[in-house]
C-alpha cells in the first residue's frame, strides 16, 4: 500500500468517489448533528484537527494489513470517512452501523456495501471475515462481552481485529462520568487488555501517541471537559437535546481555540507503540481468536 497522505487535506480521492471535496463537506454535514457523529475533513478547531488524525491514523493503520481481496468488516462505521482508506488497499467491505441515517448517507456518500445491524448480533457467517475493524466504539459498552464474542466468531482462525479506544487517564477523573453522553465506560490501558483478554487468545495494546502540537490539543481538551464536569456536578447538560448539545460544543470549543495551521496536523506525527502504553492518547489492540 502507498504511503499516507501527510495531512488531511488529500487523505479522501478514491478513483470511485466523483464528488468534489468541496461537495464532500456540505453532503457530510448535512447529517443531524450528534455528539457521536465525527467528520474528519470538516475539522475546523484545533480539538478536531486533532481528533481526525487520530481516527485517520487507526484506518490507515488498518489499511497496512488489507490484502487485495481481503474480506474486511467495519464495524460502527459512522459517517463512513474509513470505508475509502480500506477500500483503496483492496479491501472486500462491508460496513455494519445502528443508525439509518448514516448507512444511508455513507452508502450515497461513498459507494460502499454498508447495512443496519442491532449493535451486537453480526449478521454474517462464522469465519467470514479475515480482518475486522471497530475503532472508538468499545467505550459504547456497559458489558462489552457479547458483542467482542461476535467479532470473534466472524473472523477467521487467522483472521484479526483491530479496536480502539481512549485512555480515560487524560479524560476523566475518579468517578466522573464519561462526557460523551454515549460513552457507557471508558478504559485504562490494563483494564482494556483484561476486557480483550476474556474473549481473545491473542491480545497486544499499543499506545497511540503524538508530536506536538497534537499531544498538547487532546490533553487540554480532557483537562477543560474534567473541569465542566466539576461544574455540572448534577450532569444538566445531559438532559439538553443531543443535537443541541453537539452544536453548543461545537460552538464552545471553537470561541474557546485560536485559529490553528492545519499544517501542523499530520499523520506523520502520530505513532503506536508497545512501551509507556498506560500513558498513551488512544489505545490500539490487535486481536486473534
Amino acid at each position: 500500500m502507498s504511503d499516507p497522505p501527510s495531512g488531511l487535506g488529500g487523505w479522501l480521492v478514491p478513483a470511485y468517489c466523483e464528488m468534489g471535496r468541496a461537495d464532500q463537506q456540505s453532503a457530510a454535514l448535512s447529517l443531524r448533528p450528534t455528539t457521536n457523529r465525527f467528520v474528519p475533513h470538516a475539522a475546523r478547531s484545533a480539538d478536531e484537527h486533532a481528533l481526525a488524525l487520530l481516527h485517520l491514523y487507526a484506518y490507515h493503520h488498518g489499511a497496512e494489513r488489507v490484502h487485495p481481496g481481503a474480506r474486511v468488516l467495519d464495524l460502527g462505521f459512522g459517517e463512513g470517512y474509513g470505508a475509502p482508506i480500506l477500500c483503496m488497499a483492496g479491501a472486500q467491505y462491508l460496513g455494519l452501523e445502528v443508525d439509518p441515517e448514516m448507512v444511508a448517507h455513507a452508502s450515497a456518500e461513498y459507494g460502499v456495501d454498508v447495512a443496519l445491524y442491532d449493535g451486537t448480533s453480526i449478521p454474517a457467517a462464522d469465519g467470514a471475515f479475515d480482518l475486522v475493524v471497530s475503532f472508538q466504539i468499545i467505550a459504547y459498552f456497559e458489558d462489552p462481552q457479547p458483542w467482542l464474542h461476535e467479532i470473534r466468531r466472524v473472523l477467521s482462525p487467522d483472521g484479526t481485529a483491530l479496536l480502539t479506544t481512549p485512555n480515560r487517564v487524560w479524560r476523566l477523573d475518579e468517578g466522573q462520568r464519561p462526557w460523551n453522553r454515549h460513552h457507557a465506560r471508558e478504559y485504562t490501558a490494563d483494564a482494556f487488555r483484561e476486557t480483550l483478554a476474556q474473549t481473545f487468545s491473542t491480545v497486544t495494546v499499543y499506545g497511540v501517541f503524538a508530536g506536538e502540537p497534537i499531544e498538547s490539543v487532546v490533553k487540554a481538551r480532557g483537562a477543560r471537559a474534567r473541569k465542566l464536569a466539576k461544574i455540572d456536578r448534577l450532569g444538566l447538560r445531559y438532559r439538553l437535546p443531543e443535537s443541541f448539545d453537539a452544536r453548543l460544543r461545537g460552538l464552545l470549543r471553537r470561541s474557546a481555540q485560536e485559529d490553528v495551521d492545519a499544517t501542523e496536523f499530520t499523520l506523520e506525527r502520530v505513532r503506536h507503540q508497545k512501551d509507556d502504553v498506560e500513558l498513551a492518547l488512544d489505545f490500539l489492540a490487535e486481536v486473534r481468536p
